[in-house]
């Protein structure tokens, strides 16, 4: 095998390419990993992680705040955003060089720079005008997602900016418009009003968080609301007003990073540049597989993981894993945050009874001082199964992984005996008792 000849080759290194690489290593293949900027792709460098890094941040400032609820009093310094930014670029690096090291650790080979098809089985790699053919049996596309820009508003990186600029600021600006309501849109007005923006976050739908429970987005409207940011829905034409802020961000969705030459060799995608792929991952072109957002089925770094690993194992072994991704949770960094979760084929349930149980009726919410926020269950009438969890509340973040766990093992009752007291995750089971008329920690409901 020559020196630029290998088993697989992984084009992005965020979550489904880490994965796959990693993985199909693990199954003895000759592993290049090609990556154009840093490892760990939007997620570690500028997506989830520093995202929620900020969001903890504020947390931390808030409890600080509201110390007084314990009978402390604290006199804390100003703080300095730039310093957070540091800690978080710092944290960031430290992450990054951990994963550096496990794809030393498996002799992955790392190749910097820019990918492009030659033919089905060799990629030209472009970095500082140099230039690299490398060939392979198999290749993994997993490059990613950037930030969508709307017309006559390009990004600039000064005033009109995206969420990748916003991670990098250093100081908070004085006012901020927020273009897009959905998950990164609420997270962004939730981090810089708490840190002291005056923030409009506007969304073209009837709702924020388009695709969620009404009742939940009505929940976390309220809670920004109450937090001091303008929340505007049904709204098409805040950008008329684009002067009076100092910055403009737009996160109004993601488009496929698919500048790779897929034309060239044939690889299908869909109308709006996704690469199309089938339940093995694999493109139309039968050596080629496509894993996480570049594939546009569901646009989380634990379905992208999820996909690389299956991917990997399918090009190294042969095509005998299935994609199902049949439980997705889904959470949404607000104050407090909130979550789903719902069973494949949860809409064509026609017999479906609700149950709702409010983090004030929660002990352990009482004891945490965190008592805003409710749990919702959905059954079937008939057998009494679980079907489908929406949550606003600390840590909803952690309690949808037990919410999945309830609905993946396909049980048909949830028992009390499985839940410590006092925690919040018994909550799932005060909701779920609900929806069957017998939960005994909240009074009778008037008919």
């Amino acid at each position: 095998m020559s020196a630029n000849r290998y088993d697989i080759i992984v084009i992005g290194s965020g979550p489904g390419g880490f994965a796959s690489a990693v993985r199909a290593a693990q199954l003895g293949a000759k592993i290049v990993l090609i990556e154009k900027s840093f490892i760990g792709g939007t997620c570690l460098n500028c997506g989830c992680i520093p995202t929620k890094f900020l969001w903890q941040a504020l947390k931390l400032k808030q409890k600080i705040q509201r110390s007084y609820e314990y009978g402390f009093k604290v006199n804390s310094e100003p703080i300095t955003f730039a310093d957070i930014i540091d800690k978080k670029d710092k944290n960031i690096s430290n992450v990054r060089k951990g994963m550096e090291l496990i794809l030393s650790s498996y002799s992955i080979e790392v190749i910097k720079g820019c990918a492009s098809f030659k033919d089905k089985n060799a990629l030209t790699i472009l970095n500082n005008e140099q230039s690299l053919e490398i060939v392979a049996d198999k290749i993994i596309i997993a490059s990613g997602t950037k930030s969508s820009s709307i017309k006559d508003f390009e990004f600039d990186g000064n005033k009109i900016i995206s969420s990748t600029e916003a991670l990098t600021l250093i100081q908070i600006p004085k006012t901020m418009l927020v273009i897009g309501g959905g998950a990164i849109g609420v997270e962004m007005a939730t981090i810089f009003s708490g840190f002291g923006c005056s923030v409009t976050l506007a969304e073209c739908e009837d709702q924020l968080l388009p695709n969620e429970d009404a009742e939940v987005s009505q929940e976390v409207e309220k809670n920004l609301s109450r937090q001091g940011v303008e929340v505007i829905t049904s709204c098409m034409d805040a950008l008329n007003s684009a002067d009076k802020y100092e910055k403009i961000l737009i996160v109004t969705g993601r488009s496929p990073v698919n500048d790779l030459g897929l034309d060239k060799i044939g690889v299908k995608t869909t109308a709006r540049g996704f690469v199309e792929t089938n339940e093995f991952c694999q493109t139309n072109i039968e050596n080629i597989y496509a894993v996480g957002d570049i594939a546009g089925k569901s646009l989380f770094a634990y379905t992208a993981q999820n996909e690389g690993s299956i991917a990997a194992k399918n090009a190294v072994k042969g095509n005998s894993s299935r994609v199902t991704n049949n439980i997705i949770p889904q959470v949404v960094f607000s104050i407090p945050q909130s979550a789903s979760v719902k069973v494949s084929g949860f809409l064509n349930y026609k017999n479906i009874v609700l149950g709702k149980f409010p983090f004030t009726a929660s002990g352990r919410a009482f004891i945490e001082c965190e008592r805003t926020g409710f749990v919702k269950c959905a059954i079937d009438k008939e057998t009494q199964k679980p079907l489908a969890f929406w949550l606003v509340g600390e840590h909803s973040d952690e309690l949808i992984n037990t919410a999945s766990q309830i609905l993946a093992s396909d049980i048909n009752h949830i028992s009390r005996e499985s839940f410590f007291h006092p925690s919040l995750s018994e909550s799932l089971l005060n909701a779920y008792e609900d929806a069957l008329g017998k939960c005994t920690e909240m009074p009778k409901r008037k008919i």
